[in-house]
């Protein structure tokens, strides 16, 4: 059983452009239908290169760090997506099926899972590690277990991101998303003199679970949805009263699961 700190947070769809609007959407029920991206740590040339997985990430790991207040080239990064760049996926099997030679070199380079992280660390210009976590339907808890792990081991913060994107029609039977998501949270060790927006309390445990149920608002958009998982665990910090503690159990595989107890603290907006 471990203790991590949730200093920042970050969240991105086109029904919520950033922490401030999910919480708002959370607690009137009112969502945007065409939220904005417009990553400002990417320069606007490779903006305009980036696939939007890519700015997708980079845009909710900027919202989370500047609320926590921290310079990014100074924490690590765990990134994880479910499936990667869907879009790309079906253009290269596409594209290698009828012209193999004339495939874009653009979307070949960005074609690998850990594209953000990479676009990440060069746009912030950091050495800090990286890792990159897939996991299919487990991916969400997955990384977050990896971030705290890290956490509390290295005594650093850790910045922990998921990440996925509508499907195309061909993969729809294997990842039904139907809209594109990313969530971004900045973890660290407890510290008295720091008020954290919440404190997370995990624990492995050796037999399966059920998935935490979706906001009521958010299930129909986002059923199924590997990254949108964490989605009760970003109400609850959004929502719930200070101090009162909340549990979640995530499964990590059919035999395993993530117990969580998050507290949200006394400023949670």
């Amino acid at each position: 059983m471990g203790e991590v700190a949730i200093l920042g947070l970050g969240a991105w769809s086109d029904r919520f452009a950033d922490w401030a609007a999910l919480l708002s959407g959370l607690r009137t029920g009112s969502w945007q239908s065409d939220a904005p991206l417009l990553p400002a740590r990417l320069a606007p040339r490779e903006r305009r290169r980036a696939p939007k997985p890519v700015r997708m990430a980079i845009e909710v790991m900027s919202q989370a760090c500047a609320m926590a207040g921290r310079e990014p080239d100074t924490v690590a990064t765990v990134f994880s997506s479910a499936m990667g760049d869907m879009q790309i996926t079906d253009y290269m099997c596409h594209a290698l099926s009828v012209t193999p030679r004339e495939i874009s070199p653009t979307r070949f380079h960005n074609s690998v899972h850990n594209a953000p992280s990479g676009y990440w660390s060069i746009a912030i210009g950091s050495q800090a590690p990286a890792s990159a976590v897939s996991a299919y339907r487990y991916t969400a808890p997955m990384a977050l277990m990896e971030a705290a792990v890290q956490v509390l081991e290295e005594g650093l913060p850790v910045l922990v991101v998921t990440q996925e994107m509508a499907a195309p029609v061909p993969l729809k039977h294997t990842c039904p998303t139907d809209r594109d998501f990313a969530a971004a949270l900045l973890l660290a060790p407890p510290d008295p003199a720091t008020e954290p927006l919440a404190s997370l309390i995990f624990e492995v445990r050796a037999a399966s679970s059920e998935w935490p149920q979706l906001p009521p608002d958010l299930a129909g958009d986002f059923a199924d949805h590997p990254g949108a998982r964490l989605l009760p665990l970003l109400a609850h910090i959004a929502t719930g009263a200070a101090g009162m503690p909340q549990r979640f159990s995530y499964p990590l595989s059919g035999r395993s699961s993530l117990d969580l107890e998050v507290c949200a603290g006394a400023t949670n907006a």
